[in-house]
């Protein structure tokens, strides 16, 4: 976590520089809030972000601290030099001096001003600041925040997600970073006016008794926040905190959830097990003792569940009923939100009782709307009039009544938050469709609360009022189509906010699908289906539904559509069992393409999309002489693609010229900006995981880690696996040489969603944990042997739940049990690989050591010593066969061994392998 938090600084510096002066204010209110601990006032930009002179940018309501903002890029740049040469300049002319001047020109009675620069202070230049302050004696005190002292603010509330959630759109390769960080599901921020409950006290203790407890109550009341107000104040207790909003989860599985921003589906079960996890099953529906039974089937005993539910579903010795606040709270709730007269806060209280959610409603447009005492009157006499009905039902009409008021206000919002029709709603798309001011506005009207980075949430009551009014909306048509219209544009860049929108709304994606929509539309929709559709389980329904359009325009989603129907045939086919027939519908794929190329424009994006692929599908089809020049001649035409020189790295790394392959690295991971790929990235970083590219690893991966962690970070809540075969390949590199790298993003990874079978990323999540596991064997960490028990026990389920089918896979499990020792286990699996290299015969020599077979593990060894001398693997692994051997030897023949284990140190070119050898042959021969 340390790692991943100096990360963040450096992303969030990077991220500060990019922001004009409106965007940097924004961001620094928070900041400024956290530091002087209260709500400030920001008076340096108008509503509409224009600048109005004669302020200071925040300052507190008393105006004894005030903030001013500087996003000059020559803010630091003089106080380079000596001191002695600075006080000899015209030091007012500074633009720190400018500011704090500025600041006490329009609050002479502040006590501290603080400077908030964007820029970072390098070279000692922040001490001079202060030096200069301090000779020119002015009397406040002044503090000088350059871009990392901002950062390690921002670093050190990192668990406040309120305030992270205030500024992470701001910084968005920083969030990257926090992706990771917060990759637990860390729950969702309290409010800042969160009222504490006496009831909190009575929950925690049936926690505490029982290991499913369960919280009911009528819609409203309070249940979902006061179980957070709980599981916040358990999180020191637990290992990790899930918490489930089961609006997403219909048929709940522990075995694949649905959690906040993860696009995966997590493993609760797993969890459970492994973990002492509480998770919190918000608005469940269904038969607790079926939940009980089954979590306490695999559960740790430590492991809980608590449950909100809106009537009694279990047995009363775990069921507590959530009724009203006090009077006291409900008042306290009143006065944390608007500042009224006591005989009004009285009103309310006598006309709503304690129902919390009908209070918030109340107080919010009684604020925003900024009543004066006659309107708040004529206010409360309209819900006064509300008949005495049981509570639920008048929260919903107190909710119709509040909802009807903002319709005028919120028009366009409402109708896409009626058209999504979910609790939890996709911050993309309403940033697409709307703009960001959109979500911000409905926040400040507490009608919706940003609850993870790619979403916010709707109350239920809240979202009913809603759909209630504008299900039948003139407006929701015309989003529809708007809808239909962002996905024609981003099917083709497909970043990540995009994936999250599609797996976050795909039912909503299906109904529009099945809807009166034009074929344009139904095309973008399907398009984005099938982007978030495990395409090797639902080939053949996917390419019916493709084959039920007609594809003749040539416009661009056309050929999209075409492409998908195209690559989904060629996987659909057994080439074990049916190469002619592959290679038959290659070529006609081939033709198909080349048909529809011919009557493309030059240069358009189309053309190089359909070219890239008929290169493609020659490589895969094993032509790759003509894949190759295909490849060559296109990027000569398009010489800033990366996906051609992506498909020419893999063809000259599959050529043995790896010269070739560096080029394109470099050209590629050199200059990687936020418009890139991340696919293409990640597909990079999959290629020099091989031990050929030394120095692309040490160039792009060691001396540039934070920007590794960021590029892996940004996509590990996407929905397809690639980010996870990444690691997966780099995590023997990683764990031996970026061991603290590698456990801050691996030791939070979420376990994968297994419902469809995807043994590539059950094997993958498998050698995560492999990785892990020899890296904590290999560690001094005080909870060491914890940790080997929990990553041995996830590596072991996922490598046989992935069911390996190949000598590879089969070797790497042979691996994994060798290394944590169960060495007959480990004879199954080498029994199943049929092809005898050098690497099965390091792995056979290995087992048969550990079954105390050292004769036979000798004979194994020479093989794998032999094969490399032969040229049957690199020449770079002879040195580890060596180690093996003399690892071997060193209990029979302790002379041999140190001779061997000097060979094998000469032959070594890696210097911290080389180190490790040579401390290690000194010990022996101490001992001779």
């Amino acid at each position: 976590m340390d790692f991943l938090k100096r990360a963040l600084i450096k992303k969030v510096v990077d991220d500060l520089i990019c922001l004009n002066g409106t965007e940097f204010e924004y961001f620094c209110k928070p900041i400024f809030e956290v530091i002087v601990g209260e709500e400030s006032i920001h008076k340096g930009s108008n509503l509409f972000a224009k600048p109005i002179s004669r302020t200071v940018d925040f300052s507190t309501n008393n105006f004894e601290i005030v903030g001013q903002c500087g996003t000059d890029n020559d803010y630091f740049d003089v106080f380079g030099k000596e001191f002695e040469e600075l006080v000899e300049l015209k030091l007012e002319n500074t633009k720190p001096v400018k500011d704090i001047k500025s600041a006490l020109k329009n609050s002479s009675q502040c006590s501290k001003i603080i400077l908030f620069a964007n820029q970072e202070a390098k070279g000692g230049r922040l001490d001079s600041v202060n030096k200069v302050i301090r000779h020119i004696g002015i009397k406040q005190e002044v503090v000088v925040l350059d871009s990392e002292c901002i950062a390690t603010i921002v670093a050190e509330n990192i668990g406040n997600q309120r305030f992270i959630f205030s500024i992470i759109d701001y910084l968005p390769t920083a969030s990257q970073i926090y992706s990771a960080i917060s990759m637990q599901n860390d729950l969702p921020p309290l409010p800042h006016d969160f009222v504490v409950r006496e009831d909190e006290k009575v929950i925690i203790e049936a926690i505490k008794l029982s290991n499913v407890s369960v919280v009911h109550g009528v819609s409203g009341i309070g249940k979902s926040k006061i179980v957070l107000g709980v599981a916040h104040k358990l999180k020191a207790e637990f290992d990790s905190i899930i918490w489930v909003n089961l609006s997403e989860n219909k048929n709940f599985n522990f075995k694949s959830v649905k959690v906040g921003d993860f696009d995966n589906n997590l493993n609760l079960a797993n969890l459970c097990s492994t973990y002492k996890t509480l998770v919190v099953l918000d608005n469940f529906f269904g038969n607790v003792s079926d939940i009980k039974s089954e979590f306490e089937s695999f559960a740790r005993d430590e492991s809980r569940v608590i449950i909100t539910s809106l009537e009694k579903i279990a047995d009363k010795k775990i069921c507590f009923h959530l009724s009203e606040m006090t009077n006291s709270e409900a008042k306290e709730v009143i006065e944390k939100r608007i500042d009224i007269d006591s005989k009004y806060i009285d009103e309310i209280v006598e006309h709503i009782g304690g129902h919390p959610l009908c209070l918030e409603l109340v107080c919010q447009i009684i604020r925003e709307e900024n009543y004066n005492n006659h309107e708040i009157h004529d206010f409360l006499e309209e819900i006064s009039q509300i008949t005495e009905e049981i509570v639920q039902g008048k929260s919903q009409t107190i909710s119709d009544l509040v909802i009807g008021k903002y319709a005028g206000k919120f028009r366009r919002e409402f109708s896409l938050i009626s058209l999504l029709g979910a609790e939890q709603v996709s911050n993309y798309i309403f940033n697409k469709i709307l703009g960001a001011r959109a979500i911000r506005n409905l926040e400040k009207a507490s009608l919706i609360v940003r609850s993870g980075v790619n979403y916010s949430s709707i109350h239920s009551i809240v979202l009913l009022s809603i759909k209630n009014l504008f299900d039948s909306a003139t407006e929701i048509h015309d989003l529809k189509k708007e809808l239909c219209e962002v996905l024609w544009v981003e099917n083709e860049f497909k970043k990540s906010g995009y994936y999250s929108f599609c797996v976050m709304h795909n039912d909503l994606l299906n109904k529009l699908y099945r809807d009166n929509l034009c074929d344009k539309h139904r095309k973008s929709l399907l398009y984005a289906i099938i982007q978030t559709t495990d395409n090797l389980v639902f080939k053949s329904e996917l390419i019916a539904e493709v084959e039920g359009f007609d594809l003749s325009n040539n416009n661009f989603e056309d050929i999209l559509l075409l492409i998908e129907s195209i690559e989904l045939k060629l996987i659909s086919i057994d080439r074990k069992l049916h190469e002619e027939k592959y290679q038959l519908e290659s070529d006609e794929m081939i033709q198909k393409l080349n048909e529809i190329n011919s009557a493309l424009a030059d240069g358009s994006n189309i053309k190089l999309l359909v070219e890239h692929h008929i290169a493609k599908i020659y490589f895969w089809k094993g032509d790759v002489v003509t894949s190759r020049n295909l490849f060559i001649e296109l990027l000569s035409k398009f010489p800033d693609s990366e996906q051609c020189m992506l498909q020419l790295a893999r063809i000259y790394d599959n050529e043995k010229l790896y010269d070739e392959v560096e080029k394109y690295v470099d050209k590629v991971l050199g200059n990687i900006s936020p418009d890139q790929s991340y696919s293409v990235i990640l597909s990079f970083y999959d290629l020099i995981s091989n031990s050929k590219y030394k120095s692309c690893r040490e160039k792009y991966i060691q001396n540039r880690v934070e920007d590794f962690v960021a590029d892996i970070s940004f996509t590990l809540r996407s929905s397809f696996d690639h980010p996870y075969r990444v690691l997966s390949s780099l995590s023997g590199y990683l764990g031996y040489n970026l061991p603290e790298a590698f456990e801050s993003l691996s030791s939070n990874l979420p376990a994968p969603d297994n419902v469809n079978k995807n043994t590539k990323l059950m094997m993958a999540y498998a050698d995560i944990q492999m990785a892990l596991y020899r890296l904590y064997k290999y560690s001094n960490d005080e909870n060491k042997e914890q940790k080997l028990v929990e990553t041995s026990k996830l590596a072991e389920q996922y490598y046989i739940d992935s069911q390996p089918s190949n000598d590879y896979e089969n070797l790497k499990v042979a691996k994994f049990f060798i290394e944590i020792g169960r060495y007959e286990q480990a004879d199954i699996y080498l029994d199943k690989i049929e092809k005898k290299d050098p690497f099965f015969y390091q792995s056979t020599a290995k087992q048969l050591r550990g079954m105390g077979d050292d004769k036979g593990a000798i004979i194994a060894i020479d093989k794998s010593i032999e094969g490399a001398k032969r040229g049957d693997c690199g020449a770079w692994f002879l040195p580890s066969f060596l180690n093996d051997k003399a690892e071997i030897l060193i209990k029979s023949d302790i002379n041999e061994a140190i001779k061997v284990i000097t060979e094998a140190i000469d032959k070594q070119n890696d210097l911290k392998t080389k180190k490790a050898w040579q401390a290690k042959a000194d010990r022996w021969a101490a001992n001779c």
